[in-house]
């Protein structure tokens, strides 16, 4: 059915998107960059490279915020022509994609108005490819954060697709009052539960939320989108699961009365699930971790490769330094970049636009890291961290 009837609503997207793919920079363009010695140098270089003269009009000093703002705002013009050429259901699937920078972009905001810090001030934080129509009041200059949660509240609940895991997640922070779960929250209460909210925990949940939705909807499609994509959202919830794991030693979240705060952020779907959930939902220490890990030798292997660096982080490692040991983020970073290249291996399926997007702001990353190691003269660390992609195949 798919090689019958994809290409007459979403052919023209997939060759897009697909031929976007020849721009990724190749091991000559980060030779390139690696050699630069001043950020105007790599200015020069990245004009040589699909990104172009899109730094032409910035003044100098060049800032490295300035030139990740501006890579990422590439990246969202792109996204936006690619949505505007699709109809239903890839338009939806967009959608989703877009959603989890929403939360990125409403969590900073929120920050900001707890800290009665004006929502303009993080213009440039502001993540474009997140942005949506009620975010141009919020960031106007005349909107009053004094005026506390009333208006973000109300523009984030009834204005963003993300507006249902919002509403969720401050109904679960209030379970407690039976009563006012049934009649619902009022703007009136919202400062006052996220007052005494973790913010990361927060974002933690709603992107949680946004996953097992966006995984529902992929299954629901099925065929080959459902295969490529299941696949990957999976190995997104796993990978999350171990993130919150690890990053959770050490701190309290790992003792006996946070375990519940910290299990509540495990997704209910991937590989893991439901065995292996089960028994990281138990764990607290380094070991009890690894015994958790035993029957999944991929996900086993990638833990001893960190091990050291938690050691070191809590202070077991003695004087050795954290920093010559990789984080799990940055394994897990090198392992989705050889997922989402497979995805171009596959025809007919929206898993391609998700993979794009994933390896452009991986990228973006890579762009990052090479400009603060050219501002800290220590460009000897380029090549160990940064995660090259579509490298030739010999």
């Amino acid at each position: 059915m798919e090689l019958s009837s994809f290409n007459v609503n979403h052919g023209f997207c997939e060759a897009v998107v697909r031929g976007l793919r020849s721009g990724f920079l190749g091991p000559e363009d980060y030779r390139r960059l690696g050699t630069s010695d001043t950020l105007e140098d790599m200015r020069s270089a990245l004009e040589e490279t699909d990104y172009g003269t899109f730094l032409q009009d910035e003044p100098s000093p060049l800032l490295v915020s300035t030139i990740s703002k501006k890579c990422y705002e590439k990246l969202a013009d792109e996204f936006r022509y690619l949505k505007a050429q699709t109809v239903e259901p890839l338009t939806t699937f967009m959608d989703f994609i877009a959603r989890e920078k929403m939360i990125d972009n409403v969590c900073m905001i929120i920050q900001g108005v707890l800290n009665n810090k004006a929502p303009v001030e993080m213009q440039e934080k502001i993540h474009p490819l997140g942005v949506f129509d009620g975010m141009k009041v919020i960031m106007s200059e005349s909107f009053d954060v004094q005026g506390g949660f009333d208006d973000v509240y109300r523009i984030f609940l009834v204005d963003t697709p993300i507006g249902p895991y919002f509403d969720a997640f401050l109904r679960e922070c209030d379970r407690e009052k039976d009563e006012m779960a049934r009649a619902g929250i009022e703007t009136s209460q919202v400062g006052s539960i996220l007052t005494k909210q973790d913010l990361e925990i927060m974002k933690a949940t709603l992107k949680k939320a946004w996953l097992e939705d966006f995984h529902a909807f992929v299954q629901e499609m099925g065929g080959t989108t459902a295969e490529v994509m299941g696949h990957m959202l999976n190995m997104e919830a796993d990978f999350r699961v171990l993130l919150v794991t690890m990053n959770a030693l050490n701190t309290s979240l790992s003792t006996e009365s946070k375990l519940q705060d910290r299990n509540a952020l495990y997704p209910s779907f991937g590989y893991l699930y439901p065995e292996g959930t089960k028994e990281l939902r138990k764990v607290w220490n380094d070991t009890t971790v690894r015994a958790a890990l035993e029957p999944y030798s991929k996900y086993l292997a990638l833990f001893d490769q960190v091990k050291q660096f938690y050691e070191a982080e809590s202070g077991e490692a003695g004087t050795r330094s954290s920093t010559s040991f990789q984080s799990i983020e940055d394994l897990i970073y090198a392992e989705n970049v050889h997922m989402y290249e497979m995805a171009f291996e596959q025809q007919y399926h929206f898993g391609v636009f998700y993979a794009w997007v994933k390896l452009r702001e991986q990228e973006i990353r890579n762009i990052r890291w090479i400009a603060n190691m050219v501002i800290l003269s220590t460009k000897e660390h380029i090549d160990s961290t940064i995660v090259p992609i579509f490298q030739p195949r010999l």
